[in-house]
C-alpha cells in the first residue's frame, strides 16, 4: 500500500491551513491597526475641541513665561501653513446650501447652483461608487434630488432610487478615502452668503472661483504670510484686485458667495491622522 497520496493530502491539507491562519492573522492585525488609528485620530480631535474651547481663556490671561522661553519663541523660524487646505470641518468652513433652498434672484442661485455642483464633484469624482454609474450629469441630478426634499440636515435630503445609493456613500465617507459631505456642506438658516471668506477651504474655493483664480489667490496669501507673519487671508480690496484681470470668475458675484465677516470661526468637528490618514468626525 502507498502513503504517497496520504503523504500529499497532509501536505495540502496543512498549506491550505497554514494559508488560512496567515490570511486571518494579517487580516486580525491590519484590522487593530486601523482601531487603534481611529481612537488616535477621535483623541486628537477631542484634544483640539477642548483647546479651541480654552483658547480665548489663554489669551486674556497669558501664562508668565521667562525671558528666555520669549527669547526662543523670538528665535524659532515660523514655518508657513496652508490653512486653507487642512481638513478641520469647521462649521465656518462649509458651503452653506440655505440659500439655494430659499433663492432670492435666479442669476445668483444659478451661480450658487454650478458651484455646488462642481464641490460635489471635485470631492468624489474619483470614488468608485461615484464613477460606477457613468453618468455626466450625477452631481448636478444628486443635487435637484436634494433641493427636492424638505430637511434641516443632510441626512433628510436623500434622492429618489438608485441616486440615494450614491449619497448615503457620500454622506458616510469614510476612514482614509473621500470624506463625508457634512464636512463641507451644511444647512444653516441664515440670510448671509453661503460662504465665509476666511475659512474657506482650497477645494471649495476651486468649486466656486475655478483653479486659475484659486491657485492666485493661493499664491498671493502665501506671499502676503511670507512679508507679514500676522497676515493670510487676503482682504476683499485685495481679492478684487487680483482676480480683476482673469476669466474663470465674475468679480461681481463675489458677494453672492462670500462673507467676509471674520467673526465666529465655528467648532472643529474632523481631523486626520498624520500617520496613517484615518479620519475622526464628530
Amino acid at each position: 500500500m502507498s502513503f504517497l497520496p496520504f503523504v500529499l493530502s497532509f501536505l495540502l491539507i496543512l498549506v491550505i491551513g497554514s494559508s488560512f491562519l496567515f490570511t486571518s492573522f494579517r487580516s486580525t492585525s491590519l484590522e487593530k491597526t486601523v482601531i487603534l488609528a481611529q481612537h488616535r485620530a477621535h483623541l486628537s480631535l477631542l484634544g483640539k475641541q477642548a483647546e479651541q474651547k480654552c483658547k480665548p481663556n489663554r489669551e486674556k490671561n497669558p501664562p508668565s513665561g521667562s525671558k528666555t522661553e520669549s527669547k526662543e519663541k523670538k528665535d524659532k523660524v515660523p514655518v508657513y501653513k496652508d490653512k486653507r487646505n487642512k481638513r478641520c470641518g469647521l462649521d465656518s468652513s462649509k458651503f452653506n446650501l440655505w440659500p439655494l433652498f430659499h433663492p432670492k434672484d435666479n442669476v445668483a442661485n444659478a451661480a450658487l447652483r454650478k458651484s455646488a455642483i462642481r464641490l460635489i464633484q471635485i470631492l468624489y469624482q474619483d470614488a468608485d461608487f461615484y464613477k460606477k454609474p457613468n453618468d455626466p450629469k450625477l452631481a448636478e441630478n444628486i443635487l435637484d434630488g436634494m433641493l427636492s426634499k424638505k430637511g434641516e440636515d443632510l441626512s433628510q435630503l436623500f434622492p429618489e432610487e438608485e441616486l440615494g445609493k450614491v449619497y448615503y456613500k457620500m454622506l458616510k465617507g469614510t476612514n482614509t478615502g473621500y470624506p463625508p459631505l457634512g464636512e463641507y456642506f451644511k444647512i444653516e438658516q441664515i440670510d448671509n452668503p453661503p460662504v465665509r471668506w476666511a475659512y474657506a477651504t482650497t477645494p471649495i474655493l476651486r468649486a466656486i472661483l475655478g483653479d486659475d483664480a484659486a491657485n492666485r489667490v493661493l499664491a498671493a496669501e502665501k506671499a502676503s504670510w511670507e512679508e507679514n507673519h500676522h497676515t493670510r487671508i487676503l482682504p476683499e480690496e485685495k481679492l478684487r484686485t487680483l482676480l480683476q484681470n482673469q476669466t474663470t470668475f465674475d468679480i461681481n458675484n463675489l458677494k453672492t458667495f462670500f462673507w467676509f465677516n471674520k467673526k465666529g470661526k465655528g467648532t472643529r468637528h474632523t481631523y486626520v491622522e498624520k500617520q496613517s490618514k484615518v479620519t475622526a468626525t464628530k
